[in-house]
């Protein structure tokens, strides 16, 4: 992020990953707002990948890596989907 901004003046980047480069983003404080789509779909099982992967909180001192959101928007789009917009809270 840091070559981007000084050598391309790049301050804001979208990002369309996957769980594992997503947690990445997240943990290093590198995501200001998410934006879910959300799909009348269910799917699951204990190998299906999430928004954020990566490795799991395991004990109360690791609390501080949770990340709250702030509802900005929301709307309904075509076929049920629905489009959310959060903002990343940078303290619990």
């Amino acid at each position: 992020m840091t070559d981007l901004y000084n050598n391309y003046n790049v301050d804001r980047v979208t990002i369309q990953s996957g769980g594992s480069l997503n947690s990445l983003f997240l943990r290093n404080n590198l995501i200001d707002y998410v934006n879910i789509v959300v799909a009348p779909i269910l799917i699951g099982g204990s190998n299906t990948p999430t928004l954020i992967d990566g490795d799991s909180i395991t004990s109360q001192e690791e609390l501080f890596k949770l990340k709250p959101l702030k509802l900005i928007e929301c709307n309904v789009l075509n076929d049920s989907y629905v489009q959310v917009k959060y903002e990343v809270l940078k303290k619990v």
